[in-house]
This record gives C-alpha cells, structure tokens and sequence, in this order.
C-alpha cells in the first residue's frame, strides 16, 4: 500500500500554523525565548512550500 501523504502546500500550512500557535503560547505563557521554535517551525513551513515543485528522487 503506497501512501503518499498529505499535499506540500497543506503540510506547510500545518507547520506554519503550528509555528504561529507555538509563538502566540509562548508569550501568553510569560516564556518569550521559547518563541524560537514557533519560529523554526515557521520557516520549515515555508521551505517545505518553496520545495514543493521540485522532481522527486
């Protein structure tokens, strides 16, 4: 059974979504150093939507 997953544009909506979420907790939670990883997630979002076009091995 091959499975091919989710599409790139819907995985990098859900990790740019994430990113945002992680962000907006970390400030609400009082711990703002911890929004670098809402960040991360942001920009994996975006390099998964930039590198959706590209031929797969």
């Amino acid at each position: 059974m091959d499975s091919k997953g989710l599409p790139p544009r819907v995985t990098a909506g859900l990790y740019a979504a994430a990113g945002v979420l992680f962000v907006i907790g970390a400030f609400a939670g009082g711990r703002p150093a911890f929004s670098g990883v809402g960040v991360a997630f942001i920009v994996l979002g975006a390099l998964v939507y930039w590198r959706r076009d590209r031929s797969r091995d």
